[in-house]
Parts: structure tokens; C-alpha cells; sequence
């Protein structure tokens, strides 16, 4: 898989009412939250970030997107738009 889900733990959870997932893809810079428009709801996946961060990883597992995958793809799009360490 080239893209996955990811929570952030720096969102403000009473913005959308809790945790708000984001689809991320490999090699691509930024982030899509799914925080939905004017006729879908955002995908809350948890009051808690423990709680939304599990739904996360479980989507992903789902998916056959396993956590070592996960940040390797989220790893990869902060470095997307050329920035080295």
C-alpha cells in the first residue's frame, strides 16, 4: 500500500467533537483529514486520542497496512517536499 491513516496527536479534539484520522500518502507532502463537507460528518475516530489512535491502527491492520508501514509512509511525506536531517 502506498497511502495510509494517521491521527495526529497535535489536532483540537473539540473542533469536530474528538480525533479526526487523516489519510496520508507515501512520497506525497501534507495530509488529507477526512473532517468531511457539507454533506458528510468528519470521521471522529475517538474522544480520546488512545482511543482514536487504536481505531487508526486497526483500520490500517485491516488494510494489511501494519504499524511499521504506517510511520514509514507518514516519515516519508514529512520529508516529501525536500527536507533532510
Amino acid at each position: 500500500m502506498n497511502w495510509c491513516y494517521w491521527v495526529s496527536e497535535t489536532q483540537d479534539p473539540q473542533k469536530h467533537g474528538g480525533y479526526v484520522p487523516s489519510l496520508v500518502k507515501e512520497n506525497e507532502s501534507g495530509h488529507y483529514p477526512m473532517v468531511g463537507n457539507e454533506k458528510q460528518a468528519p470521521w471522529v475516530w475517538g474522544k480520546t486520542l488512545a482511543e482514536a489512535q487504536a481505531t487508526c491502527k486497526a483500520v490500517n491492520a485491516s488494510a494489511g497496512i501494519s504499524e511499521e508501514r504506517a510511520y514509514k509512509i507518514v516519515a516519508s511525506s514529512m520529508f516529501a517536499n525536500g527536507i533532510t536531517l
